[in-house]
């Protein structure tokens, strides 16, 4: 008989253990950060001051969060690599000169790692006139390619030219857009945007950043046929990933604006 309880005691607590196993979850907080600028009267929704960002990263660090990249995202999903304690990520959309110049020797001070999603047309525009007036200048396909070859910058797509809220939002489908019409414009733009890549000899993560958060189930079908492992969305929540690959198609990041502290802002990660 004590055999037999000894066996039932012994078969709950696994039981218990692998049950409290399969509801683990992985918290991964995403931040997105757009432009940066020394200039106060620019500085808004889409644009934080180089001083707030190290402000950020500090809070981060003094906090215990270590950044994570979309391929050890990928790679975690997998099984076949571990995350920190407390990961979480840090994005930058649109590809402004502005992230190499101030972001990155504040990323290197903090020992960082960031997702740049780049606008392959916007590439095109300032490889073709060079522009380097930080008030608006974006990244050239030169200096996109050194950002891929170091080691603080994850290049990602952001499309080639879809990055408009005129006529086609993002992503979405047009009015009216039958899917075969939507699934060939989508894909000749992604097409495009890994031709420019393959081009420019880019190390890219596979992945795609949707412009303005528009998308649709229709438009996540078009991305797995293309062979994307992982997008980002402009929706705001905490990731809470079981390990299935198929949760790295709806990524949630919390855009960081203008006037909010490290403190105030970081704070919503805990309430939500």
């Amino acid at each position: 008989m004590k055999k037999i309880v000894l066996i039932l005691l012994t078969t709950l607590i696994l039981t218990g253990f692998a049950s409290a196993a399969a509801e683990e979850k992985l918290e991964l907080p995403i931040v997105m950060y757009h432009h940066l600028s020394l200039k106060e009267r620019l500085l808004g929704d889409y644009v934080l001051s180089p001083a707030q960002l190290e402000a950020d990263f500090k809070y981060l660090r003094d906090n215990g969060y270590e950044s994570v990249t979309v391929s050890e995202l990928i790679l975690w999903s997998r099984g076949e690599a571990e995350l920190p304690a407390k990961p979480f990520m840090i994005t930058f959309d649109d590809g402004y000169e502005s992230t190499l110049v101030y972001a990155e020797p504040i990323l290197e001070k903090y020992g960082y790692r960031a997702v740049v999603a780049v606008i392959g047309s916007v590439a095109d525009l300032f490889t073709e006139k060079p522009d380097h007036m930080l008030d608006y200048s974006h990244l050239s396909w030169e200096a996109v390619r050194e950002m891929s070859r170091g080691e603080v910058f994850e290049v990602q797509c952001h499309t080639y030219d879809m990055h408009r809220i005129s006529g086609r939002r993002g992503c979405g489908k047009a009015s009216g857009e039958a899917f075969g019409d939507y699934e060939s414009a989508l894909a000749n733009d992604i097409l495009k945007f890994r031709e420019k890549c393959v081009a420019e000899d880019l190390k890219c993560a596979n992945s795609i950043a949707f412009p303005y958060g528009f998308y649709s189930e229709d438009t996540l079908s078009v991305i797995r046929e293309l062979g994307f492992e992982a997008a980002f969305t402009c929706s705001e929540r905490v990731n809470r990933l079981k390990r299935g690959p198929e949760e790295l198609f709806e990524l949630c990041r919390y855009n960081r604006p203008h006037g909010m502290s490290s403190e105030l802002f970081f704070g919503k990660w805990e309430d939500s």
